[in-house]
């Protein structure tokens, strides 16, 4: 019998998966996934149980976090993984692009008048071509073992029979009063009515049912050229704030291999999303200039000194954004700001005991979202990290077919051409826009994988995955207790803090930080080989979790 999430809340769903049901060490097993929630891990241990590949579960996971984790992720975003297997890793460009008729600036209409801020943020024109789906066909047609039909068979399962509202759902609609007013989310999320309903409540989307069944009987050409293409069409087009997106579009996309970042972590090898994820490459960043005023490690806690630095070195990474575009449209080398010269440079504006009251911008210039992450490894010998989005919570905050619609054009520049110059991340026609995602895989000094990661979070994923990081290169192999331990970033001005380290408020403001103690979510999610097995945990913070197969 399929465990519903409240279940697996409770639980050890069945005796062939490891699954600790309060979340307080990680599951072991020849074969890991980790995602944010325990019907996704699930999915995706069923896979890898099936004798599946570690591709074979990211897409059955996928596929499940459409379902119980909408305002995050699914069809109807972008993602970006890395496959690594054999000794060799590929980078697979799954974001969603700008169509053909895309405003050359959300703010204004099609007739060049001014458009709200406010309301620019969500609608028909806010919507990029989906890309996740396209992305996760290629990588199976490479690296599936399972048929392709077979992997949507447990959230379909779920979708028609039901599944337990999450907590994590709940608290977002709870923060996001709008969506309560929404016509699909007030329906399903609500029961008609104007609360959420409570966490473990069994709901059923027959309609996602319904499409992941074409998808499923159908291949992802239905996604992109059959009847959800229409849909998507449809919906935004209709919708008030209307978009021009075509089936062309849809039928044209086309997602892109890319070499991964790459940069030392110690004596670890750490491999990144490419342009224009740059997260992977702004950790990087954090890392090198923290190293140079001693910070090289973490463990399960942080000190003054440690905080300070950190989140200096933040605002510095963050500071640098400025230049980071598609590189079919900007190319840059990104080696050039990891250069041990220039890190140099932008490490000496940082005072090793005090804020910095000015922050200038660093000399390359070219011209809040929510996130899920997944980590698997299989039993052939196969690791992925994938990062997924709609980007805001709840994306465009358009329903089709029981999922969302990104609004990831939002992600573009604003900001008007300086001296006739265009910003390097404008809106063009098939552009994608950057993104501070970090799907990361580590490798040993003999390069074997040791540990899949990655985040959801926004602007913060940029500090989840540089501290998980640094507690690896301490030494730390407990990926529960990486991804439980507590956070400082600072990608604003604002140093944020969690409350376990709230001992540290007093004296970062006395160094001039302006320090916000609160709970940060960001959904970080890590595998970590041991010996010949591994083990996979999941963020508390959300409904993360880890579950290893034997």
């Amino acid at each position: 019998m399929r465990p519903t999430l409240s279940d697996a809340f409770t639980r050890t769903p069945d005796p062939w998966l490891d699954y600790d049901p309060s979340r307080t060490r990680a599951g072991v097993g020849q074969a890991v996934a980790a995602t944010a929630n325990p019907m996704a891990s699930w999915a995706a241990a069923t896979m890898l149980r099936q004798g599946g590949s570690a591709v074979d579960a990211a897409i059955a996971a996928q596929a499940m976090l459409s379902l119980v984790e909408p305002n995050a992720s699914g069809l109807g975003g972008g993602a970006m993984l890395l496959v690594h297997r054999d000794g060799e890793t590929s980078c697979i460009d799954g974001l969603s692009s700008a169509p053909a008729h895309a405003p050359a600036r959300l703010v204004r209409d099609y007739n060049g008048r001014p458009i709200p801020g406010d309301r620019a943020l969500f609608g028909g024109r806010t919507v990029g071509v989906p890309g996740a789906m396209r992305a996760l066909a290629d990588a199976h047609a490479h690296f599936g073992l399972l048929p392709w039909s077979a992997l949507f068979a447990p959230v379909i399962e779920a979708a028609t029979d039901g599944f337990a509202l999450s907590p994590y759902l709940w608290r977002t609609l709870q923060e996001i009063p709008a969506m309560r007013d929404e016509a699909f989310a007030r329906a399903l999320y609500c029961g008609g009515n104007d609360l959420a309903l409570l966490p473990g409540t069994i709901l059923r989307n027959p309609a996602l049912a319904v499409t992941m069944a074409r998808i499923a009987s159908q291949g992802v050409e239905e996604f992109y050229q059959g009847e959800t293409a229409a849909a998507i069409v449809r919906a935004i087009r209709d919708d008030p704030f209307a978009g021009k997106m075509t089936p062309v579009d849809l039928e044209t996309y086309r997602a892109v291999e890319r070499a991964p970042l790459k940069f030392q972590l110690g004596q670890l090898t750490v491999l990144g999303g490419a342009l224009p994820t740059y997260g992977a490459l702004a950790a990087a960043q954090i890392i090198a200039i923290a190293a140079r005023f001693g910070v090289t490690s973490l463990d399960e806690t942080i000190t003054e000194h440690q905080a300070h630095i950190l989140a200096e070195a933040g605002r510095l990474a963050f500071a640098e954004r400025a230049p980071f575009a598609d590189p079919a449209f900007d190319p840059m080398n990104p080696a050039d700001m990891l250069d041990p010269s220039y890190l140099d440079e932008r490490a000496s504006l940082l005072s090793p005991s005090h804020r910095m009251d000015r922050l200038p911008k660093g000399r390359f210039t070219l011209g809040g979202s929510m996130t899920s992450h997944l980590s698997i490894a299989d039993a052939h010998g196969m690791t992925v990290s994938m990062t997924t989005t709609i980007n805001q919570n709840f994306g465009a905050r358009i329903a089709v077919g029981g999922f969302y619609l990104n609004n990831v054009m939002t992600n573009f520049a604003t900001e008007a051409a300086t001296d006739g110059v265009l910003p390097a991340n404008a809106i063009a026609p098939g552009k994608r826009a950057k993104t501070t995602i970090a799907p990361l895989l580590v490798l040993d000094a003999t390069g074997m994988p040791l540990a899949a990661l990655g985040a959801g979070g926004g602007y913060r994923i940029i500090g989840y995955v540089a501290n998980a990081l640094l507690r690896l290169a301490g030494g730390m192999r407990d990926p529960q207790a990486i991804v439980a331990a507590p956070h400082v970033l600072n990608w604003n001005g604002l140093t944020e803090i969690e409350p376990r380290l709230g001992h540290l408020e007093r004296p970062l403001g006395e160094r001039g930080h302006w320090v916000v103690n609160k709970r940060l979510d960001g959904g970080t999610q890590c595998i970590i080989r041991n010996g010949t097995g591994w083990h996979a945990a999941g963020d508390p913070r959300r409904d993360g979790v880890g579950m290893g197969v034997g």
